[in-house]
């Protein structure tokens, strides 16, 4: 069912998106503006107008079709989503900020070091707020997560951190490898390490308070022959002796599911990047015990919650855009951006050394 276009009515009080590209991923958050209280899209860019113009009529009736430069220079925008590919994803941060615009920004952030301290720097110059898309930081899931993991008596202290993220993208397709911009190296150097495994080092962040690692190492269990990878497997040291291990691949079946360890449980989540009900997500914390002579391991449930709210897209556009309402600029998220992806590259550089420990700087 086509959505109708908003009213004049409807977008007043509303803070104006943009989107930077019509890239499948941004349908997802075309949803997420349309199902927000506080948000509406004025302008699609592309560089073929038609395409601009099919996106529109697909997910954001009403909206401008535009050129890039024309989004950019439009004075109602406020926020522009940028869902380009991460080897353009700098300059059209820059180019954003430079015009004052508050900047949501697909993840990974940037293709090295350099540039995503450039993205980063630009945003505060320019006093914009700065956000990458990993919509379950805006999930009260979380929130409800973090009060366990903070009580001692019933969980104990985090140890240790397991996740996975894998998709079966190219576990049939031949034309995979070749085709899908995922593992085009000039674009998606990172691949499958960059696409997933973003997550998984984000909910390791989180569950340990966002500690950098001591010293983090990666192997590329299977790579294109330009050296991007396909799957892959990798652990991180913090202080402590506590760890965290994850894998990701394009050709293993869906999988997103994470638990946090402790001495006393494990907190699971079966489905922590996306959760797989739209109107409740949930979490359990779990117990196992040994019954007589060994032949049972009995699992108890300690505490389970079913979390029913707006889905985890909306309340990140509700978040980001009562951030530009109010004016004051959150540094917390362009700080957790710049840690994620420093750690992402200190695994790529592991993976490029056969698996050496590495030293995130």
């Amino acid at each position: 069912m086509k959505r109708s276009a908003p009213s004049s009515d409807s977008m007043a009080g509303q803070v104006k998106w943009g989107i930077l590209g019509s890239a499948n991923i941004a349908q997802k958050v075309c949803v997420a503006i349309s199902e927000a209280s506080n948000a509406t899209v004025v302008a699609v860019a592309s560089r073929d107008k038609a395409k601009a113009e099919a996106f529109i009529e697909a997910h954001s009736p009403g909206a401008r079709a535009v050129s890039y430069e024309d989004l950019l220079d439009d004075p109602e925008i406020q926020v522009v989503y940028i869902p380009l590919p991460t080897g353009m994803r700098a300059d059209w941060v820059v180019k954003a900020a430079e015009k004052k615009k508050h900047v949501l920004c697909e993840k990974p952030i940037a293709t090295n070091a350099a540039d995503s301290k450039r993205i980063i720097d630009a945003c505060k110059a320019n006093g914009v707020q700065f956000m990458d898309n990993t919509m379950f930081m805006h999930s009260g899931r979380f929130g409800a997560m973090r009060k366990v993991l903070d009580d001692s008596e019933l969980f104990g202290v985090p140890r240790h951190v397991v996740s996975c993220f894998t998709i079966p993208l190219g576990a049939t397709d031949d034309e995979f490898k070749t085709g899908n911009i995922r593992l085009k190296k000039d674009m998606e150097p990172l691949g499958c390490l960059g696409d997933l495994g973003w997550y998984c080092v984000r909910f390791t962040e989180w569950a340990f308070g966002y500690e950098k690692p001591e010293s983090v190492r990666c192997d590329y269990l299977e790579s294109t022959d330009e050296g991007v990878p396909v799957s892959l497997s990798a652990t991180l040291k913090f202080s402590g002796g506590r760890t965290a291990s994850f894998d990701c691949s394009f050709v293993h079946a869906w999988r997103d599911w994470a638990e946090v360890v402790s001495e006393k449980c494990a907190l699971r989540v079966d489905d922590f990047v996306i959760p797989s009900k739209a109107d409740v997500c949930n979490y359990t914390v779990l117990q196992g015990s040994c019954a007589d002579k060994g032949l049972t391991f009995p699992i108890d449930v300690v505490k389970t919650e079913d979390i029913k709210e707006k889905a985890q897209h909306t309340l990140l556009i509700e978040k980001f855009s009562s951030i530009v309402t109010s004016g004051e600029i959150e540094e917390c998220w362009p700080k957790f951006s710049q840690q994620t992806q420093m750690l992402l590259l200190a695994l790529a550089a592991s993976a490029s050394s056969n698996g050496a420990w590495v030293t995130p700087e």
